[in-house]
């Protein structure tokens, strides 16, 4: 058994020099706050990998392996950085996964819901320009064909029918008999 300064710790074998003492009730509350937020964070992060083109099982088992490891190295990192205590304890894990349960459960949906709807506000004026313009296309196309209608249908009632007078077409008779004739000289077959 090792020698400590305390004497009743010689003669309890669960308390040692070497062990850390506790940390007072606030710092661990302030430690399991931070890590709740750390894994809120770790949360909105994993959310924002199902963005990432591709799909599939392998694709999500691999990110959920990135996520733990990111979760520990938080846990680690925010121990030794920030902690009242320097080490990594139980709560700070389970800090970090309530977070990471929260988001999924409490955050994400009503995030997700406001987005969508931000989302639709920042594009209905491009929508409503889309279609007042649509609008006006259609209004002028109508206009171009009304307008061709009417232009095609006054040069049809103001154009003159002309036919051939009946001196015209009995004068070609004669050619055509003369042409005929000569074609049979010819030997071309006349119907």
């Amino acid at each position: 058994m090792p020698r400590t300064a305390s004497p009743a710790a010689g003669c309890w074998p669960a308390c040692s020099a070497s062990m850390a003492a506790a940390p007072a009730a606030w710092a661990v509350a302030s430690d399991i706050l931070w890590c709740l937020g750390l894994g809120c964070l770790l949360g909105a992060a994993r959310d924002l990998l199902d963005f990432v083109p591709g799909g599939g099982a392998v694709r999500c088992f691999l990110w959920d392996i990135a996520v733990f490891a990111a979760a520990a190295v938080l846990v680690c990192g925010f121990a030794a950085g920030v902690s009242s205590s320097g080490v990594a304890r139980w709560y700070m894990a389970a800090g970090t996964l309530g977070g990471a349960l929260a988001w999924y459960g409490a955050l994400r949906g009503g995030l997700h819901r406001a987005a969508r709807l931000a989302g639709k506000a920042l594009r209905w004026p491009f929508w409503a320009a889309w279609r007042a313009l649509g609008r006006l296309c259609k209004r002028c196309a109508a206009a171009l064909r009304s307008c061709r209608h009417k232009k095609v249908a006054k040069t049809a009632k103001n154009q003159k029918k002309q036919l051939q007078s009946l001196p015209k077409i009995v004068y070609n008779e004669p050619y055509v008999a003369v042409c005929a004739e000569k074609a049979q000289e010819r030997g071309h077959p006349v119907p």
